[in-house]
């Protein structure tokens, strides 16, 4: 039973965010993200019980029937994210949050989807998006630290290739092995990637 298509749009949002070069990308996917665990709890919780009341907290929510996240690991995991976003928008607004945090909360919402719609990975996410999350989880605590420089490299370095045309007047040429426009390199040749992330030996 995968997740409902709205919620796995809602990470697809996150991953473009966080492999984009918007300005201050983790801070803004890292909040969404924060957004993403939330409703996805909330909507199991209301398949679970159709009367759970949406209005309910965050904590209530990740521990309703039908949810209940381990309070010892994954419930404490987005329980702190969440006290993280808080202290974000509410505390101190120049608190923002580094690539491996924003990563590591990233891997725990897929982890709350699958929790909560077992299967999901398998039955929802397309190759691009879990070619993406492999890449998520070298920059995350779970990744060997180690081998992103040489990822970054071969990625840079790397020949892409694609059709050649001319450019018309309102169009940006743009290189694919950049860190800004991964996600576009992952949509236009998966597998490239993937060779390149099994090279390196990441999981």
């Amino acid at each position: 039973m995968a997740a409902p298509r709205e919620i796995v749009a809602l990470l697809e949002s996150v991953i473009d965010i966080f492999l984009s070069d918007v300005k201050h990308r983790e801070r803004a996917a890292f909040i969404l993200c924060d957004e993403l665990v939330e409703m996805a709890c909330k909507m199991r919780a209301r398949e679970h019980d159709h009367r759970f009341d949406f209005r309910a907290g965050f904590h209530d929510a990740w521990n309703a029937p039908g949810v209940q996240l381990d309070p010892m690991t994954l419930g404490r995991r987005v329980q702190t994210s969440r006290d993280t976003r808080n202290l974000m928008q509410h505390g101190d607004p120049g608190v923002t949050v580094d690539s491996e945090h924003c990563a590591s909360a990233t891997l725990d919402a897929v982890d709350v989807l699958e929790h909560c719609w077992p299967g999901t990975r398998e039955e929802a996410l397309r190759a691009t998006l879990l070619c993406a999350l492999r890449i998520i989880r070298l920059y995350s605590t779970h990744g060997e630290a180690h081998l992103r420089q040489p990822f970054e490299d071969l990625m840079r370095d790397s020949p892409w290739t694609f059709e050649e045309r001319l450019l018309a007047a309102n169009e940006l040429a743009i290189r694919p092995g950049l860190r800004g426009y991964w996600r576009f390199a992952i949509t236009w040749n998966t597998e490239s990637i993937e060779e390149k992330l099994n090279q390196l030996d990441v999981p």
